[in-house]
């Protein structure tokens, strides 16, 4: 991952929604509909996709969607917790999503394919997990680091900037 939290978080997102392809071409390959905790809509798994439904193995598609959009604006601004947070509660919520899928807790009736998706779709929800929180902790610390710098007299911030030996004189 980047040291940059902007950058591993889009990066994550990314593939988050390169999961969520890969997730929708198997569904509707193998017409695996979206049936959490059993619940189901009356379409193919196609339309399902459409309206945002989500398939068994794929996450519907405002919930990549909106990890992308965040951390893509996440590169023009300043960090924002929100946004880590934003992210980080859409990949729990896909692996939550994932779990109580009746397709997910039935591994031997899984193609290769299928598994494929699903490994894929967990790792990339839990590494967007991981970024979220990691880039929410930075823009708190940033947050907490400026607020600190303004409640500093002016000559104080110069002095540490400029290191020990502006405090004995010899800048």
């Amino acid at each position: 991952m980047s040291a940059d939290p902007d950058r591993a978080l889009l990066a994550t997102s990314l593939a988050f929604a390169g999961a969520a392809v890969v997730g929708s071409a198997v569904a509707i390959r193998e017409d695996l509909p979206g049936r959490p905790c059993g619940i189901s809509v009356p379409l193919s798994v196609p339309a399902g996709l459409l309206v945002g439904w989500g398939a068994g193995i794929a996450a519907p598609w405002p919930m990549p969607a909106a990890a992308v959009i965040a951390a893509a604006r996440s590169q023009r601004t300043r960090p924002h917790a929100l946004t880590g947070a934003v992210c980080a509660g859409i990949g729990i919520g896909c692996v939550l999503g994932t779990a109580i899928e009746p397709v997910t807790r039935r591994p031997r009736s899984w193609s290769a394919a299928t598994r494929l998706a699903i490994a894929f779709n967990i790792a990339a929800s839990a590494a967007l997990t991981m970024t979220g929180l990691r880039h929410r902790a930075a823009a708190r610390a940033l947050r907490l680091r400026d607020q600190a710098n303004q409640q500093r007299p002016d000559g104080v911030i110069c002095a540490i900037a400029a290191g020990p030996a502006s405090l004995a004189g010899e800048v």
